[in-house]
């Protein structure tokens, strides 16, 4: 949920969707960017890097139009949302999501990451000063662009419901 800018890093997104899936995850990438040209080199990136790409459009609205709109995507990795996410859809996927990876490279203070911990969910920021997240007890924390990084603390959090289950109480 953010303009195709490259200080969104979406590319290092892509990376850790690539990452996730070569080592046999089965991850899904919910993206909506806007209309900058980005979007055609990060949708150029995740074909490159073997990833399945469909898009999506839909006019209901809400959660309900959400879920329909992203049924039958059994064989696909990453998702392009072309339609608007009002407020109640995006807080049912930013809580429903394993991760919500709002890592921007260069702002301190971002909504996405805001919304995510509001509605329950675990965000994951990047290391551009975010002084409403504690590493590790509310949100993920990215240090570098390594999509190894990513794996290691997110494994560590799916593999414990207990930790999971804290930190996005602790998020809200």
């Amino acid at each position: 949920m953010a303009r195709w800018d490259p200080d969104k890093r979406w590319l290092s997104t892509v990376e850790i969707v690539a990452e996730l899936k070569r080592q046999g995850w089965r991850p899904l990438l919910v993206a909506r960017g806007g209309a900058e040209p980005h979007g055609e080199e990060v949708l150029a990136a995740a074909h490159t890097r073997g990833l399945r790409v469909a898009e999506r459009s839909w006019k209901e609205t809400g959660p309900d139009g959400l879920v329909k709109a992203l049924r039958e995507l059994d064989d696909v990795d990453m998702v392009s949302l072309r339609s608007h996410v009002d407020p109640d859809a995006r807080r049912a996927l930013f809580r429903g999501s394993g991760a919500v990876l709002a890592n921007s490279g260069h702002e301190p203070f971002g909504l996405v990451g805001l919304e995510t911990m509001a509605a329950g969910g675990v965000a994951c920021t990047g290391c551009s000063g975010e002084d409403y997240v504690v590493p590790g007890q509310n949100a993920l924390v990215l240090e570098t662009d390594d999509a190894r990084e990513f794996m290691s603390l997110y494994r560590r959090l799916h593999s414990d419901s207990r930790e999971r289950t804290a930190m996005r109480r602790a998020a809200r």
